[in-house]
């Protein structure tokens, strides 16, 4: 914002120019008693101005004053760092951030719009209201969705986020990463890739479904995941590792040690559990070690749907197929 009280002093100066008494008379001697103490006003008023904050509501912000945290509570959650189980405004803002850019199912529609130019206040998030991008919605979502608290969904976007730009994949919204975010909106970076979720149903026979946001279901495919002995944890998760090629190892159901290369498309979602392909005569049972086994031609093109923090939804074990 322009600051226009310095055009305004001097149009003072040059219309109130410095006279001696001698040269005017009393005209001249009244301009030189009255002209200090104009001049030390228009410098306090000056002043006053420049210590404003520079953006469009400063008057707003300091009729807002008392409403806003100290300065010492707004620095520690400038610098704090947001993860799984944090709440508050400050994470209403997250995720309207992060719903901008397209790293969210859902759209908020503010009342006022925001001009992005502007530091993000992460403090006050803006008036407005949320609605979802599709009517098929997987029922996870629905449920695990809180605008007003950091869960896996904020998680994953947090982290898709992370990958898009070259940043630690981690999944915590820190400094740096809101950083990113300000600036992500500013420049109007919009991800590339559609939302997607990963959905495994382990009531037989088994089957992986790949979700995208406005499109409903895009791929699907028979799959095996473990065995009782060797359970394959249900629950949402997030993948947090990928290889396109790997050894795995490790104790199989049977309590024998096992040791298989050159195991392709493999993505991480829960522990030593992943997703990936392996040869089977058959697939829609229990009889893995823990992991999601595919197809190996149907890996591919979950590799090729999914990336970091994309969500896997894993259902309970049923024995049989009526769930």
């Amino acid at each position: 914002m322009d600051k226009p009280m310095n055009g305004m002093l001097f149009t003072f100066l040059a219309a109130h120019p410095t006279h001696g008494i001698g040269g005017d008379g009393m005209q001249g001697y009244r301009r030189s008693r009255l002209f200090p103490s104009l001049l030390a006003m228009s410098w306090a008023v000056l002043c006053a101005w420049l210590c404003l904050p520079e953006s469009c509501g400063a008057t707003l912000g300091r009729w807002n004053h008392a409403e806003r945290p100290s300065d010492s509570e707004t620095h520690a959650a400038a610098q704090s760092v947001w993860t799984v189980g944090d709440r508050g405004e400050h994470i209403w803002v997250l995720h309207v951030v992060l719903a901008e850019l397209g790293y969210l199912p859902f759209t908020y529609h503010c009342v006022m719009p925001t001009d992005r130019l502007y530091a993000q206040d992460w403090s006050h998030a803006p008036l407005g209201a949320w609605t979802w991008n599709s009517s098929d919605l997987p029922p996870v979502l629905r449920r695990t969705w809180d605008p007003n608290q950091f869960t896996e969904i904020t998680k994953g976007a947090v982290m898709r986020f992370e990958s898009d730009h070259g940043l630690r994949v981690d999944g915590y919204a820190g400094p740096r990463v809101r950083r990113m975010l300000q600036l992500a909106m500013a420049l109007h970076l919009r991800t590339a890739q559609p939302y997607r979720l990963v959905m495994v149903d382990q009531a037989v026979p088994q089957r992986l479904c790949v979700w995208e946001d406005g499109r409903g279901v895009v791929f699907q495919t028979l799959c095996s995941t473990g065995l009782p002995s060797a359970p394959t944890q249900p629950g949402l998760h997030v993948i947090f590792l990928r290889n396109r090629e790997q050894t795995m190892q490790g104790v199989g159901p049977s309590g024998r040690p096992y040791r298989v290369e050159h195991v392709p498309y493999v993505s991480f979602f829960y522990g030593e559990q992943a997703i990936h392909g392996f040869p089977r005569t058959v697939y829609g049972g229990p009889q893995s070690a823990g992991c999601v086994e595919l197809p190996i031609a149907a890996a591919e093109r979950v590799w090729q749907l999914t990336g970091y923090g994309t969500l896997v939804f894993v259902s309970q074990h049923k024995a049989n197929g009526t769930g």
